[in-house]
């Protein structure tokens, strides 16, 4: 055990040396100054040049990659939008990798049960069945604003099989059925309620700012998204409450689930600086939006820097600093649990989108004079509600990205067709992303979470057609009365 401490620390000394070095030669070439036909910035791709091989050289040829394109970032002439476009062919595709690395170290850590103890096991929730029912419910749609929910409902799922034991829940009562399918709807509906790791909001997103040439930022689309899906859940408990409304919940103690207290550790070193790192990231996110008018200099640097730059800091953060000698996100690891297969999607989708839309193929324009009339004829009201149910209609029979792909490009083709001001654009095609998540009818729709649910036993199929077709409907509702306006102003 000593001779493998000794090399680990080793290890470390001859990374942070490296990293040392490199840095040096980076600020040192950017301080020399200019000579002859090399300008400042010439010695300052110089300086990365040098310190890439040091750093290749004497850490590994894996995330000293983030610091060359971090760096590039900073270059006048390239920036980080020409960066990430160069590099992996658009910043939506960085974006994605790079959050999905950033949030795979927090499933490792305890803060899924934490957190959700942390909600159940409150005054509050003590008070009754339906109290305890609705913080599970508010711990998960939390987690899932900033999770993955593959990796959130398959982390989970084990924990909610204690919670049932300590509840003294078998399989076949209703209540744990509720609790199943309501579990189920608030992780994949968190999905749509942010782009954080989350796959068709920046896919919407993406297609957006590709045929307009305007982005919707982080918090604009939070600012839409989170109190939309906020409403929808709290209808989604009316309906279990009212209209499935399960007998056996009286039989539920939620005084019981303080037991689960003791069976979570206190986070460590290691926790604290993952959800550190993640909170950095979304304060890079968020924050710059709301300072925009008292700060507009700060605001338009940081929008340069694109969505993607923030949680590729993260990812470096997490690569340099260290627990007990090793790095805090291995990156061998880490890119295994990245999903390469939505990644890929994503830059095949975000390009075919592009063309879909592009004026000079022609597909745009072909569109709108087949919808024309349908359009025409349907009033501002009735062409968003169109939209928005045929994507939440599809993405519960299909695939989630297939479905923002679709309806995304058939709705900017057709929206931009109409006369200015007609409808928010943006709104309409961010709520076809966050509908994508609507998706718990069948386990085509969200395959690893309705599978998975259905799987246990302590739910069936007939079940989660039924009652996410009813919470599907309300959705639908809710989407376009409430969470257009309130896109329509943000955006």
């Amino acid at each position: 055990m000593s001779q493998v401490n000794t090399e680990i620390g080793r290890n470390a000394k001859k990374r942070n040396l490296a990293l040392l070095l490199a840095v040096v030669v980076m600020l040192g070439f950017r301080l020399l100054p200019a000579t002859g036909a090399l300008g400042s910035e010439a010695m300052a791709v110089l300086g990365i040049f040098f310190a890439s091989l040091i750093m290749w050289m004497g850490i590994s040829i894996d995330w000293p990659c983030f610091i060359t394109l971090l760096m590039i970032g900073f270059l006048p002439s390239y920036g980080f939008g020409k960066t990430f476009s160069g590099a992996f062919g658009n910043s939506t595709v960085a974006f994605l990798i790079f959050t999905f690395m950033l949030v795979y170290p927090l499933s490792k850590t305890n803060f899924v049960r934490r957190c959700t103890v942390a909600f159940i096991t409150n005054g509050i929730a003590r008070k009754g069945p339906w109290h305890f029912m609705c913080f599970l419910w508010a711990a998960v749609a939390f987690m899932g604003l900033f999770i993955s929910p593959s990796v959130l409902f398959v982390a989970f799922m084990p924990f909610l099989e204690d919670i049932f034991q300590v509840l003294g829940l078998k399989k076949g009562s209703k209540t744990a059925n509720c609790m199943m399918m309501g579990t189920a709807f608030a992780i994949s509906l968190s999905s749509g309620m942010t782009p954080i790791g989350h796959v068709w909001p920046t896919l919407a997103m993406g297609y957006y700012a590709s045929a307009t040439g305007v982005e919707v930022n982080q918090f604009q689309y939070m600012a839409m998204g989170i109190p939309t899906g906020i409403l929808i859940l709290a209808v989604m408990v009316l309906i279990f409450r009212f209209l499935v409304d399960p007998k056996d919940t009286a039989d539920i103690d939620p005084s019981k689930a303080i037991s689960l207290r003791g069976t979570v550790p206190a986070a460590d070193r290691k926790e604290k600086i993952v959800l550190g790192t993640m909170g950095l990231t979304v304060f890079l996110w968020i924050v710059p939006s709301l300072v925009k008018g008292v700060l507009p200099e700060f605001y338009a640097t940081v929008n340069s820097w694109t969505t993607a730059m923030p949680p590729m800091v993260g990812c470096l953060i997490l690569f340099i600093l260290t627990d007990n000698g090793k790095s805090i996100m291995n990156f061998a690891e880490t890119s295994k649990n990245v999903m390469w297969g939505s990644v890929l999607m994503t830059a095949a989708a975000t390009q075919l989108g592009s063309c879909l839309t592009n004026n000079d193929i022609g597909i745009s324009a072909w569109l709108s004079d087949i919808l024309a009339p349908v359009a025409n004829a349907l009033p501002a009201t009735g062409l968003v509600l169109f939209f928005i149910a045929w994507a939440v209609l599809e993405t519960n029979f299909s695939s989630n990205i297939v479905t923002t792909t679709v309806v995304s490009s058939i709705a900017l083709a057709v929206t931009l067709a109409l006369p200015a001001g007609t409808v928010s654009v943006p709104a309409i095609v961010c709520l076809i992303g966050f509908g994508a998540g609507v998706c718990n009818m069948t386990p085509a729709g969200q395959s690893t979470v309705n599978t998975v649910a259905i799987a246990s036993g302590w739910t069936d199929p007939k079940s989660m057609f039924i009652w996410g077709g009813v919470f599907a409907l309300a959705a639908i509702l809710i989407m376009s009365f409430i969470g257009y306006p309130i896109g329509s102003v943000v955006m």
